[in-house]
C-alpha cells in the first residue's frame, strides 16, 4: 500500500470528522470527505478512460479539492501535470498539449477553456454523481498499479518554451517517508500560499497531508497575508524568502520553514525569533520537491541548507566532475532516489544535466556549493542564467526568446533588478523600428500570454548594441547600469511635460517616483496597479520605498487597496504627521 493510501486510512481513522484541507474561500473538507472526493474522482478518471501511466493535469491547488485531486490521480495509476490556472492560457494550452494529457481535474471555470474532458471536483465528497458508492474504506477500493511517473512540473526552458520534469513515484514515496519523520504535530494547522504550478505546493500540502496537519490555502495575491495567517491560526508556515520580506508582522509558529530562493542570514534571525523550529529547504524540481534540509530541531544552522534527506546522496565537484573537499567551491550533484526520471521529450542541452558517475545517476544542479567543516552544506548561487523570483524558477534566455519574437527586436538581454527582485529586459531594435509605446505594448502582450505574471518584466528598455565584458559574454551589469539611468530619464522628462515638480504636489510627486522605480517605466496618477502588472511582491517594494521615503507606516494592503498613485498619495498625506 503506498504512503498517501496509508495516511488517508489512517486520519480517516483517527479523526474523520476533523478539517483536513481548506481552500482560499474558506470552506473545507473533513478527512472522511476527503477520501469520499478521492474516491469519487477516481472513479471518474477511471470511467473517462484514463489509465495506468496516463497523464492528467490538474488545476485545483487553491480549492478545498487540492489533495483529493491529487490523490484521486494517484489512486487510478496516473501522473499529475500541475497546472496554476492564473497563468496565461496559452501557457496552459501549450502545457498540457506538450504532456499529452487529454482530461483535467479542476475546480476551477477556466478548464473549460483548454479543449480538454473535464472531470469536476464539485460535490465529489458527498459521492458519485451517477449514485455510484465511493466509500471512505481504503481497502475496498480497486489495486490499481501504480505507473512509474507521479508527477511532471514545468520549468523554464532556455529555448523560450518550459520543460517538463518527469519525477518518478518511486522518488515521491522517499519524498513522504521524510516528510512524515518530520513529525508535525497532527491537528496543527499549515499553510499552503505558493502556486499550485510550482513543485513547492506539493510540499505545502503533502508535508501536513502525511502527518496529519489542517491544510489551509491563503490567496497571496489578495494582499492581506498577513492578516489571513493571523485569522486561521497557522502554526506551521512555509514561503520564499520574497514573501516572508513582505510580511510586517509574522505569527508565533511551531515550524516555519523557508524555500525556493537563497535565503538571507536576516530572515533567519528573524525567523528563530517567531517560531520553535526552523527549516531551511533545498532541492530543484528534478530531486522530487527536495534533496537537503537543515533544521533547528537537530542543532543544524539554518544559514546553511543542511544535510540530505534520506534516501537523496549530495557530491559538490569541479569542472571535471572530480570531488572536492570540504570548504572548496563547486557545482552540486544531487542523487539517489528522488532524482528526476528526465524531461518530456528526451535530448536537447537540458537532458545532459542527468548524468552517470560511479555508477550511480546524479542530476548536476547548476548550482555552487560548499561542505562545511560540520557536514552542512553552503549554498552559494548558480553557474549559469537561471534565476529565481518568487520562488519561481526562470531561465533569462527564455525572457531573451519572446522577446525577439516580436517584430522589431533584433537582440534581448534579460537581468534582474530590484529587491525584492523583478525581471528587467534591454533590447536592440531591427534597422528602422523603435522602442515606441506601440511596441512596448506588444512586448507586454507577448510577456503575458507566455509568463506567469510574476516574470514579466517590469522594466523595457532600448540599448544602442549589446555589451560584452572581456570574456565575450553579455555584460548583464552594464545593461542594468543603462536601464536604471533610462529609467530616471524618463522619469525627469515626464515631470517636465507634466508641468508637475514634487513641490507643487510633493506626495504625489514622491508616490509616482515609487511606481516609476517599481515597475520601471512612468505611470499616471490614475494607472491601477493590478492593470499594468502589479502583484503581491512588487506592492512590498513599493511598499518598503515608501515607508523609507516618508518614514510612515505604509502597508502592502495600503498598495493594493489604494490602486492608484492618486488615491496612495491621499492615504499618504492623511496619515503623515502635519
Amino acid at each position: 500500500m503506498s504512503r498517501t493510501k496509508k495516511a488517508l486510512e489512517r486520519w480517516v481513522g483517527e479523526y474523520p470528522d476533523r478539517i483536513g484541507s481548506v481552500g482560499i474561500d474558506g470552506s473545507g473538507l473533513t478527512w472522511k470527505e476527503i477520501a469520499t472526493s478521492t474516491r469519487t474522482l477516481a472513479g471518474r478518471l477511471e470511467r473517462a478512460g484514463v489509465g495506468v501511466g496516463d497523464r492528467v493535469a490538474v488545476m485545483a491547488g487553491r480549492s478545498r479539492y487540492a489533495l483529493s485531486s491529487l490523490l484521486a490521480i494517484w489512486e487510478n495509476g496516473s501522473s499529475a501535470v500541475l497546472l496554476d490556472e492564473r497563468n496565461p492560457i496559452e501557457r496552459l494550452r501549450w502545457t498540457t498539449k506538450d504532456a499529452g494529457c487529454s482530461v483535467i481535474v479542476s475546480s476551477e471555470p477556466e478548464a473549460a477553456d483548454l479543449d480538454l474532458v473535464v472531470i469536476g471536483t464539485a460535490g465529489s465528497e458527498a459521492g458519485s454523481a451517477d449514485g455510484r458508492p465511493a466509500g471512505t474504506d481504503c481497502d475496498e477500493w480497486p489495486r490499481n498499479e501504480r505507473g512509474p511517473e507521479a508527477y511532471v512540473v514545468y520549468t523554464s526552458g532556455t529555448t523560450g518554451r518550459p520543460k517538463g520534469v518527469r519525477v518518478g513515484a518511486a522518488g515521491l514515496e522517499n519524498f513522504l517517508a521524510n516528510a512524515e519523520a518530520l513529525e508535525y504535530r497532527p491537528g496543527s494547522r499549515a499553510v499552503s500560499v505558493v502556486s499550485p504550478g510550482f513543485d513547492g505546493w506539493l510540499w505545502s500540502t503533502l508535508t501536513p497531508f502525511v502527518n496529519g496537519v489542517t491544510c489551509v490555502a491563503i490567496d497571496a495575491a489578495a494582499g492581506n497575508v498577513e492578516q489571513a495567517l493571523a485569522a486561521q491560526k497557522i502554526d506551521n508556515l512555509c514561503m520564499t524568502p520574497s514573501l516572508y520580506a513582505a510580511i510586517q508582522e509574522l505569527p508565533e509558529v511551531e515550524v516555519a520553514v523557508v524555500a525556493g530562493e537563497r535565503c538571507p542570514d536576516s530572515l533567519v534571525d528573524r525567523l528563530r525569533g517567531i517560531a520553535d523550529r526552523v527549516l531551511n529547504v533545498y532541492g530543484p524540481t528534478e530531486a522530487t520537491i527536495a534533496a537537503t534540509m537543515s533544521d533547528t530541531a537537530r542543532g543544524e544552522d539554518p544559514r546553511t541548507i543542511g544535510r540530505p534527506m534520506s534516501g537523496c546522496t549530495i557530491t559538490v565537484v569541479d569542472a571535471d566532475l572530480d570531488e572536492v573537499p570540504p570548504g572548496v567551491t563547486g557545482e552540486v550533484l544531487i542523487g539517489g532516489v528522488g532524482v528526476a526520471l528526465g524531461y518530456i521529450g528526451a535530448g536537447g542541452p537540458a537532458a545532459d544535466r542527468f548524468i552517470d558517475r560511479d555508477g550511480a545517476r546524479y542530476f548536476r544542479t547548476g548550482d555552487f556549493g560548499s561542505w562545511g567543516t560540520d557536514g552542512q552544506l553552503n549554498f552559494l548561487g548558480r553557474g549559469d542564467n537561471q534565476v529565481k523570483i518568487g520562488g519561481f524558477r526562470i531561465e533569462l534566455e527564455e525572457i531573451e526568446s519572446i522577446a525577439r519574437e516580436v517584430p522589431g527586436i533584433e537582440k534581448a538581454v534579460a537581468y534582474v533588478r530590484g529587491e525584492p527582485n523583478t525581471l528587467a529586459v534591454g533590447l536592440v531594435t531591427a534597422s528602422g523600428s523603435r522602442l515606441d509605446e506601440e511596441l512596448r505594448k506588444e512586448l507586454d502582450s507577448a510577456f503575458a500570454a507566455r509568463l506567469p505574471r510574476q516574470l514579466c518584466p517590469t522594466l523595457i528598455h532600448e540599448i544602442a548594441a549589446v555589451p560584452l565584458e572581456t570574456t565575450g559574454k553579455v555584460s548583464r551589469g552594464e545593461v542594468a547600469a543603462l536601464g536604471e539611468a533610462e529609467l530616471s530619464g524618463d522619469r525627469d522628462d515626464t515631470a517636465a511635460d507634466d508641468g508637475r515638480s514634487p513641490g507643487d504636489d510633493q506626495v504625489l510627486g514622491y508616490v509616482l517616483e515609487a511606481w516609476g522605480d517599481v515597475f520601471g517605466r512612468s505611470v499616471l496618477e490614475d494607472s491601477d496597479f493590478f492593470a499594468i502588472g502589479g502583484h503581491s511582491l512588487l506592492a512590498a517594494q513599493l511598499a518598503s520605498r515608501l515607508e523609507t521615503r516618508f518614514e510612515i507606516t505604509v502597508s502592502i494592503t495600503d498598495v493594493l487597496t489604494a490602486r492608484t498613485p492618486r488615491a496612495l498619495a491621499g492615504r499618504i498625506d492623511e496619515t503623515r504627521p502635519a
